[in-house]
């Protein structure tokens, strides 16, 4: 094992070697919450680089991660060990109990964001963590295939129609997010659907993250007909934040040509998925929009949740 070393604040003089989650990140929490934040960081203390990082935020003796977002929990280099992750775990619970910690919440990013999640869960149970629950999320590999090689052959149906009709996909400037906030919150409640954020938060959330947050339009002419909000949920995923489109379209279905877009950034910006989120409906899987991110290339990866009493 390395010359680790487990920190609660991350030098500037250090490298970093795995790829940090927003949800985690201060300046996130400082947007989501008013509550006392604890961060570790795992520290090769040879080579001086960062390889894991956890954030909390603390409420009467429970610790969060996340409090309220979608997931959080330990953002890891790809190339630790099983015994490292194992070291890092019970470093942290140890700090924890120090400081008085009463007990642990975690909800840990689907595992296309690390390729250590497998690992990292059953080194979680073997430190006493219970799993509460797993929920599916889908997301699509980019490669350098072009994006309607992956598609079901009904949607690349509809991908050529929206082309043909000349809708135009394009990424709109920082200023015009609160915009297309507004076009996919109508759509949303037009369709009996809620976002689950509102508009203050998510200008307090862009305002201290402002690179994160970024908006993307369909238009027929200059008509916004289809629209999502971006989210760089890791330095290696995009997430595609509830996208909607106006219900005049259906037949067309732009979020097709909106996703072939969202594909092309990401292959642009190195990224490695694109997040689609989840399919849940009260509970349940909605077999319709599984249906749907499936026939756009989406694959299933899994989230796990997990609960601990520090004792």
């Amino acid at each position: 094992m390395r010359n680790l070393k487990v920190v609660e604040e991350f030098s500037e003089k250090s490298k970093k070697g795995f790829s940090e989650l927003l949800y985690t990140q201060p300046n996130f929490l400082i947007g989501n919450n008013q509550l006392p934040q604890i961060h570790f960081y795992l520290l090769d203390t040879t080579a001086n680089i960062g390889l894991g990082h956890i954030g909390f935020s603390l409420e009467e003796g429970t610790v969060f991660s996340p409090y309220r977002a979608p997931f959080g929990g330990f953002a890891l280099a790809d190339d630790l060990t099983s015994l490292e992750i194992t070291f890092f775990i019970f470093e942290v619970l140890r700090k924890l109990q120090v400081q008085g910690v009463n007990s642990i919440q975690m909800k840990l990013a689907p595992n296309c964001y690390f390729s250590n999640t497998f690992l990292l869960k059953e080194n979680l149970v073997y430190a006493g963590f219970d799993l509460e629950e797993q929920l599916e999320y889908q997301a699509i590999s980019i490669t350098d295939q072009a994006f309607e090689l992956n598609l079901a052959s009904m949607e690349v149906r509809k991908l050529k129609k929206c082309k043909e009709a000349g809708f135009e996909f394009s990424r709109l400037p920082k200023h015009k997010l609160a915009d297309v906030f507004d076009f996919v919150k109508k759509q949303r409640q037009e369709k009996g659907y809620e976002l689950s954020m509102e508009w203050p938060q998510m200008k307090l959330a862009q305002k201290v993250n402002s690179e994160a947050y970024i908006p993307f339009v369909v238009k027929d002419g200059k008509r916004i007909i289809a629209a999502t909000i971006g989210i760089l949920a890791s330095d290696c995923v995009l997430y595609n934040f509830s996208p909607a489109h106006h219900a005049e379209y259906d037949p067309l279905s732009p979020n097709v040509l909106l996703t072939e877009g969202l594909y092309d950034f990401c292959r642009a910006e190195g990224l490695n998925y694109l997040d689609l989120g989840t399919s849940y409906l009260n509970g349940e899987v909605n077999e319709g929009l599984w249906q749907f991110k499936s026939h756009l290339g989406g694959q299933s990866f899994l989230s796990y949740s997990f609960r601990k009493a520090v004792s």
